[in-house]
């Protein structure tokens, strides 16, 4: 921004810049510029300041940075004002930016009494930047390091918690170190999640029963089909700590299972879940339309005429005059289900409640579990996990013959890639016997009602799914079902089993 000041025969400009986004820093240093140019009584013409951008970096044409290049290029002013050598930067690359031959700009340096139209002072502005650009590869040396040793002992990096957990600051950590802590209340969400989506819901459903329950995410927006998916892609909840990607390349669908490290935090689901989950999302293309449902039969019952899926409609009353003359009662709108070839529309609320109680009653007998359970075609999933022990422990093997010099690295790598496709193929069976089994959660359930009634609308219309096809029938015009007796004359069940 300028200042206007009176200009004297040589016009100052200051930059201040600090790598963490807070003003304060920034202010003390744009001060410190000012009482320079007060006390050499000269023209401060324009003041840059670059917030919470590296110095070691390049910095693109948005930046402070490049905006005072831009004025000094077209000869707003004479000389630069910084207070420290590492404000201005801490790379020799952008020395050559602001010294011959490409640039001859004047530069004073506060701190150091460093003016570079004195050839000494031009030497020691260039051995302090050089310097400071040693200073940062051994620290960038030194981090690269620590963050092996972190991700070796499964510590995830700073950065965006996952929801359903918080990052444990330093001071808080246990002997361990571990950095994430579970928040029950969200992790609930997470666990709702993968539970739904198992058995059988849509992204779409899944968001809608959380926003129905009041649920939100932790910036407190409202749940979307991408914001589920995101969910069952992530590793972090099964405990597991995935490769670092490259920086602007994070994709949670190219993560490779198999070369994620065991993490030092408390899972809030199993890794078989994981596993199934992404067996099924990955390399599908992502709905974010969805198909969520409103009502407990819409798109699932049938008409009993032309076997079509019923749809959810709005129905409204059309009263007549009262006999009193006091004029027509209010018109109402209702949920109901229509026929989509035109048999019949009727009122929803008691056949969803006849439904429900069938449910109820059905999934109470002793027998229940034998409706819901599929056919076990498929290997236990105590052996395929006893196999992926047994297969990563042959892992560790390889490593111990590489340490030791009895395997060279050529053979290392064909014996990895093979354990690697073996334990690919386990880990995909252990998603296929998780899909298998959806509803296993119903066996043994002590109060049926209970469940049904905490259940979510996405879990209730599985149960459905599974038990049953419920066939709608006409009544004719005009009549009016509104017991139980006559939604059970109205409504047939057919059960799949």
């Amino acid at each position: 921004m300028s200042l206007s000041t009176q200009m004297p025969s040589t016009r100052l400009a200051s930059y201040a810049r600090q790598s963490v986004g807070e003003d304060q820093g920034l202010r003390q240093q744009v001060e410190d510029c000012r009482n320079e140019a007060t006390r050499r009584a000269w023209s401060l013409v324009a003041e840059f300041a670059d917030n919470d951008t590296s110095a070691s970096k390049a910095r693109g044409a948005a930046t402070a940075w490049a905006a005072m290049l831009r004025a000094f290029d077209a000869g707003e002013f004479d000389a630069l004002i910084v207070t420290d050598v590492d404000r201005l930067t801490r790379s020799l690359t952008d020395v050559l930016e602001v010294r011959p031959p490409k640039r001859d700009m004047r530069i004073i340096v506060v701190r150091g009494s460093i003016d570079t139209s004195d050839p000494s002072g031009d030497f020691m502005f260039k051995q302090l930047v050089l310097l400071a650009e040693r200073e940062v590869a051994v620290k960038t040396v030194r981090a690269q390091r620590y963050a092996r040793d972190r991700r070796a002992a499964g510590h995830p990096s700073p950065g965006l918690t996952p929801h359903g957990y918080r990052w444990i600051f330093s001071n808080e950590r246990d002997h361990t170190g571990t950095r994430y802590a579970i928040v029950e209340e969200e992790a609930q969400d997470v666990r709702q999640i993968f539970r739904e989506y198992l058995a059988g819901a849509a992204l779409g459903q899944i968001a809608r029963d959380l926003n129905e329950a009041g649920r939100r995410t932790r910036k407190g927006a409202r749940w979307h089909t991408s914001t589920v998916r995101r969910i069952l892609l992530n590793p972090f909840y099964a405990a597991l700590l995935p490769p670092a990607q490259p920086t602007g390349e994070h994709d949670l669908a190219r993560i490779v299972i198999e070369e994620c490290t065991a993490g030092a935090w408390e899972s809030i689901i199993q890794r078989e879940q994981l596993l199934a989950t992404r067996s099924t999302l990955v390399g599908a293309k992502s709905n974010h339309d969805g198909n969520a449902r409103r009502w407990l039969l819409s798109g699932l019952a049938i008409c009993s005429i032309c076997r079509s899926p019923v749809r959810s409609a709005r129905g409204e009353t059309h009263p007549t005059a009262r006999k009193d003359g006091s004029g027509t009662a209010a018109s109402l709108r209702y949920h109901a289900y229509r026929c989509v070839n035109g048999h019949f529309m009727r009122n929803g609320d008691i056949i969803d409640e006849y439904v429900a109680e069938v449910c109820i009653g059905r999934i109470s007998q002793p027998d229940s579990r034998t409706l819901l359970e599929p056919p076990e075609t498929g290997p236990d999933i105590e052996v395929l996990n006893a196999q992926k022990i047994e297969l990563e422990g042959r892992e560790s093997a390889i490593a111990l013959l590489i340490a030791s010099g009895k395997m060279n690295a050529q053979a290392a790598r064909d014996a990895l890639d093979v354990l690697a496709d073996e334990l690919r193929g386990v880990n995909n069976e252990i998603a296929r016997s998780i899909l298998r089994d959806p509803l296993a959660e119903l066996a043994g359930v002590a109060d049926a009602r209970a469940w049904w009634s905490e259940a979510t609308l996405a879990r209730r219309r599985a149960v459905i799914d599974a038990l049953m096809v419920v066939a709608i029938q006409p009544v004719g015009a005009g009549r009016r079902v509104t017991t139980m007796d006559a939604a059970a004359a109205s409504v047939a069940i057919e059960w799949r089993h």
